[in-house]
């Protein structure tokens, strides 16, 4: 049986969650979520805002990347969506925003420490991406690389937004949200830091998990 409807509904309020966190404001970033019942991934085309995705304007697109019939045309981070999907079975959703905290620390250069406990146990490490070589968007040739590592399922992109993968897109939408959470505390904590003329703070070594405390 077709789980095309499923998955383009758990797209929906995905994206409408994104939006409501204000996690991205407009028709950039993109979400993805790949079908069971077909080598093939559902996603958000170019064009179409998060809080404006219905299961009419969502693209069918296949693995060896063969789009479906659609009035819409591809996101621009297509690319890079399949190739996470075919890179690693363990990813069935995608979700990219470019959420303004955690983009803020992106343009600056600077990789968000994974400060808290939730960080530490839920992410253990966001790597940041740097541009292409050309001085343009990431794609899957600068992605990928990263993703290759199957402890990887978050990182940030430089000047462009954040990425978290899951098994489902609540998964993957939890680490966007816990991204952009954490690259808030950073800052503020970093802000008072320098307020009180301190230099260094103590980290979290494990999350809150009962077996990392064993």
């Amino acid at each position: 049986m077709s789980d095309i409807n499923e998955k383009k509904d758990a797209l929906i309020a995905a994206a409408k969650r994104c939006f409501d966190l204000r996690l991205q404001t407009n028709a950039g970033g993109n979400l993805s979520v790949r079908l069971d019942s077909q080598d093939a991934i559902i996603i958000k085309p170019s064009g179409v805002g998060f809080n404006e995705c219905t299961r009419e304007n969502l693209q069918i697109v296949h693995l060896d990347g063969t789009i479906e019939p659609s009035d819409h045309k591809p996101s621009k981070d297509l690319g890079f969506h399949l190739d996470l999907y075919r890179i690693r079975d363990d990813i069935r959703a995608v979700v990219h925003c470019h959420s303004p905290w955690a983009t803020g620390y992106a343009s600056a250069g600077l990789e968000i420490p994974c400060l808290t406990v939730q960080t530490i146990e839920k992410i253990g490490r966001m790597p940041l991406i740097p541009l292409s070589p050309q001085g343009g968007p990431q794609t899957e040739e600068d992605i990928s690389p990263v993703f290759r590592d199957p402890a990887v399922n978050a990182a940030v992109l430089a000047n462009h937004g954040t990425i978290g993968v899951g098994r489902t897109l609540m998964a993957a939408q939890y680490l966007a949200e816990i991204i952009e959470e954490t690259a808030h505390i950073a800052f503020v904590r970093d802000t008072l830091m320098a307020a009180h003329g301190k230099r260094n703070a103590d980290l979290p070594r494990f999350g809150t998990a009962a077996d990392a405390k064993a």
